[in-house]
């Protein structure tokens, strides 16, 4: 017998149904759609990937990429300086907690792509190195 929960995605509510299996119960469901099925706002659950946030550019080469979304707090490089692998690049926050992010390569600094205060998503580009 199907279990309800109430589950919130984002911000967004649906209600679900679990089926709770016992040991020994297959995992095949003759209506496999029938085992992840939401019970209520079928028509508003999202049918695609969400799209990337507004303002990002996807990774390219030489792209520093954040590690997990978050605010970023500081800065530490600009446009033409040269790093070394391991430098700090800028520093992000979440959840009060300060995370270096540190360049995987040596090069140049050719774009800065947030500044202090922007909200970044994980896997967003942050800064280039070329």
């Amino acid at each position: 017998m199907p279990r309800q929960f109430k589950v919130t995605v984002n911000g967004r509510e649906y209600d679900v149904s679990v089926l709770e299996l016992t040991a020994g119960q297959s995992t095949h469901s003759p209506n496999p759609a029938a085992a992840v099925l939401p019970v209520a706002a079928a028509a508003s659950a999202p049918s695609a990937a969400p799209a990337a946030p507004r303002g990002t550019a996807a990774a390219g080469a030489g792209d520093e990429l954040a590690g997990m979304g978050g605010v970023v707090v500081e800065v530490d490089v600009k446009v033409g300086q040269t790093v070394a692998a391991g430098d700090r690049l800028l520093v992000l926050e979440a959840m009060k907690m300060k995370t270096p992010v540190m360049a995987s390569r040596a090069g140049q600094v050719t774009r800065v792509l947030v500044a202090p205060g922007d909200a970044v998503e994980g896997g967003q580009p942050l800064v280039t190195i070329a």
